[in-house]
């Protein structure tokens, strides 16, 4: 069979290899596709003054069309930049096209939603598009798992949103946006790992909302002007976490906890690595609690999105790379989809050994996420 990029047609060799996509942009076509899950309040609230004046997006002309990749039909977006507004296009553009045998969603309003200073109207947005996900997502293809919608900034009331839907088997985690007042791994935080662990769901960051409503500035030196600037701080902004995590003792507490970080690409993770655990040699008695390397509880507990995949100009340096982070256990497949950079999951590490491949496209995200293949993946 003619190998065919996006166009239904999947190569026997490509079924070969289970794919897990683990960054999946879906969303609503229009902001009226709420209305339906909201109290009639927060519905005429929502038409009337939406996220409040906050744009979700500071920097304009983020590449391709829209921010979207130029063969995307522009009639299937979703009413913000980069989302899919309508399942079954995603199925058949994306899924069928592409031999994915199962997507996890990261779509939503989870970063707009945590920016609002009036925490009770950002948990009732993140309630409506979590049953509108459930309707118009989830019911409509097996191949489908989502990530909560949570407001990080009203911890009872995630906790309560992940009681009411986190036992569902097509749930796999909850979402939250780099931007906020206060790293994650502060006590704060703690009813939403709580309600985590009850149901054996990930923690699933993406980059967003930073700079926005009650979040600080998106970087030690305020804003940037240029979108390809702003592209430069999501390292830092992962970072940050990712340190709050380990140092606040996170995982000794919750020790089942793994906290995926999508979009975040990966090559600035080894020296994160480095100059963790040579600070905690020297600085252990700060953070008694902090019982192993850093590193160690890096392997153990955080996952990385392949997207945006690093390219140096020594193609053997990605190896290396992917040896340092102990790439087998901590990199996932991630396409980034509709965005403008998204990647081909047969051009994505191609040239990597394929026990390593089965791991970074499936075998990863299954166990991070606890998932199960549909009956209509034909790798099941």
């Amino acid at each position: 069979m003619e190998e065919k990029m996006n166009s239904g047609l999947v190569t026997s060799s490509r079924k070969k290899l289970t794919i897990v996509d683990t960054d999946v942009h879906h969303g609503y076509r229009a902001q009226s596709d709420l209305y339906p899950y909201l109290t009639k309040f927060n519905a005429e609230r929502f038409a009337e003054w939406g996220f409040g004046g906050l744009s979700t997006h500071l920097y304009t002309s983020s590449g391709g069309l829209h921010g979207q990749r130029v063969d995307f039909d522009a009639g299937e977006a979703g009413d913000g930049l980069g989302t899919i507004g309508d399942a079954h296009y995603c199925s058949t553009r994306l899924l069928d096209a592409n031999g994915i045998d199962l997507a996890v969603l990261t779509g939503g309003i989870a970063g707009a939603a945590s920016a609002l200073p009036d925490v009770d109207y950002g948990s009732a947005l993140c309630r409506a598009f979590n049953d509108h996900s459930m309707e118009h997502w989830i019911a409509k293809d097996p191949r489908f798992r989502l990530n909560l919608d949570i407001n990080s900034q009203d911890p009872l009331g995630a906790a309560a949103e992940i009681d009411r839907l986190g036992s569902h088997p097509a749930v796999c985690g909850v979402m939250f946006s780099c931007g906020a007042p206060k790293p994650f791994g502060q006590r704060f935080y703690h009813p939403i790992y709580e309600a985590c662990a009850r149901h054996g769901l990930a923690v699933t960051m993406h980059f967003g909302s930073e700079g926005e409503g009650v979040n600080p500035p998106p970087s030690a030196a305020g804003f940037p002007s240029y979108y390809i600037e702003s592209r430069q701080l999501r390292p830092p902004a992962y970072a940050v976490h990712l340190a709050s995590f380990i140092f606040e003792g996170v995982f000794e507490k919750f020790p089942t906890l793994k906290v995926a970080m999508v979009e975040s690409g990966f090559a600035w993770v080894a020296p994160l690595i480095w100059k963790m655990d040579l600070d905690w040699k020297g600085l252990r008695r700060h953070t008694p609690w902090v019982k192993r390397l850093p590193s160690e509880y890096l392997v153990d507990h955080f996952r990385f999105g392949t997207q945006p995949l690093d390219e140096p100009a020594d193609p053997e340096a990605i190896k290396h790379i992917i040896n340092w982070i102990g790439g087998s256990r901590t990199l996932m497949f991630a396409s980034d989809f509709p965005h403008w950079d998204a990647d081909d999951p047969m051009m994505t590490l191609s040239d990597q050994p394929e026990d390593l491949r089965r791991r970074i496209f499936a075998e990863n995200a299954i166990e991070t996420y606890k998932l199960s293949l549909p009956a209509i993946s034909q790798a099941a």
